[in-house]
């Protein structure tokens, strides 16, 4: 099956119709139909329904796109993977890994495991929610997270990031610990990428949702007065100006932890494995 057929029928879905498909790909509206209808012909089964409003899956087609998407990214990786091996050169090692991981400890490590096989590089990608779906497509080799976005893969725990509730010096009480519930009486800067529902026991009513993947960002909010928040202690590694953090009662953590897809790579296994040997956690 052509890849560049397949690449066609997933721009085609993306963007609504066949012209503005051939727009995007620099080619006929023709030459899409065609390419369409010979796809269509191999698999035999219509994947797209046609009309003068644009195009739709066929019920047969919802069911096979999470298959060719899948056999869109192996294709495109396959065709990589050949370019770099004719040219001699390796695979780099493709790590997604929350923010809080890339910024902190992951250099270091890539600087150790890279003394002992110096002939990997690496590829990092910076994600939070994005993680699963990377994995499941094959977009990363492995994955470094939480358990709330891993455990459903090959999952092994490395160490405990606890939480801590992070106010601005105008509203924090003078203590060195608040109980969670307590948190229900200020102005609370709720992330939803951050999963604190996950994490908190209450969460607090009056709350400022605000969808940023940005750890900065939300601590600058904070120093402005604007509430107060609840962070991974790797989180808050640059703290600005006028912010306090105080431990939480009872205390909550979230466990990080490197994931491998269903098939990984045996390089993704060996760096899994250094990273199992570098952090033991404890067994249960």
């Amino acid at each position: 099956m052509d890849d560049y057929k397949i690449h066609i029928l997933l721009t085609a879905i993306r963007t609504g119709s066949f012209s503005k498909a051939a727009l995007e790909l620099n080619c006929t509206q023709s030459a899409v139909t065609q390419a369409m209808n010979s796809l269509e012909s191999e698999l035999g089964c219509k994947v797209l329904q046609r009309s003068h409003n644009g195009i739709r899956l066929t019920p047969v087609g919802e069911e096979l796109l999470p298959l060719l998407i899948e056999a869109d990214a192996s294709l495109a990786r396959l065709s990589q993977r050949a370019r770099q091996a004719a040219a001699g050169l390796s695979a780099p090692l493709r790590i997604g890994a929350f923010s809080s991981i890339s910024s902190t400890w992951l250099p270091k490590v890539l600087q150790e495991y890279h003394a002992l096989h110096p002939e990997t590089n690496f590829d990092i990608q910076v994600g939070t929610d994005t993680l699963s779906g990377w994995l499941l497509h094959g977009s990363v080799d492995l994955a470094l997270g939480d358990s709330v976005r891993c455990r459903a893969f090959r999952w092994s725990p490395l160490m405990d990031d606890p939480y801590f509730a992070v106010f601005p010096e105008s509203l924090a009480p003078k203590c060195d610990c608040i109980p969670q519930e307590a948190l229900a009486g200020y102005p609370f800067v709720m992330a939803p990428l951050n999963a604190l529902d996950q994490y908190l026991s209450v969460c607090p009513a009056n709350q400022l949702r605000v969808n940023c993947d940005d750890d900065s960002t939300l601590l600058s909010m904070v120093a402005q007065g604007i509430g107060v928040t609840a962070m991974p202690q790797l989180c808050l590694h640059n703290l600005p100006d006028r912010v306090r953090i105080l431990a939480l009662t009872p205390p909550t953590k979230r466990v990080l932890g490197v994931a491998l897809p269903n098939s990984p790579t045996k390089e993704a296994v060996r760096f899994a494995r250094f990273l199992c040997q570098k952090f033991p956690y404890p067994a249960p």
